[in-house]
């Protein structure tokens, strides 16, 4: 049961979560065109680390139900993760990962924004950066 809701969670995550309408309101709360560049700077940065998070607990082979699955990560990360498993009954992990695809995606949605309302000021500063950070995705 909570393996399903945990899978319920992220499809919902995943296409109900108002992602550009918030980055779009949220972007426009920051109107001084020099503050624009520090903020894509920002959400690549933070991009970054959320995404390592998400591919760690995607490594996460805590056992489901009767299933022990091959184990990849090292043993002192994986016995911190099973725990966490445990006590959420399976939920927790997927549940993580599930509401940071949401915030994944409002952070897609607000770099769209900056380079549609900023399209030289912004990107012509970070082009070389932000190719290197859309590599790492």
């Amino acid at each position: 049961e909570a393996i399903h809701l945990a899978r319920d969670f992220g499809y919902v995550c995943e296409t109900e979560f108002p992602s550009r309408q918030v980055a779009e309101y949220l972007c426009r709360q920051h109107t001084d065109p020099s503050d624009q560049y520090r903020r894509k700077e920002l959400i690549l940065s933070t991009k970054q680390i959320t995404k390592e998070l998400m591919d760690l607990l995607n490594q996460d082979r805590s056992p489901l139900c009767n299933t022990r699955p091959q184990i990849i990560l090292e043993p002192n990360i994986q016995r911190h993760l099973t725990h966490f498993s445990l006590i959420t009954h399976g939920f927790g992990s997927p549940a993580i990962v599930a509401a940071l695809t949401a915030i994944q995606n409002f952070l897609n949605e607000s770099l769209k924004y900056l380079d549609k309302m900023y399209p030289t000021s912004v990107t012509s500063m970070s082009d070389g950066k932000s190719k290197d950070m859309d590599k790492q995705k």
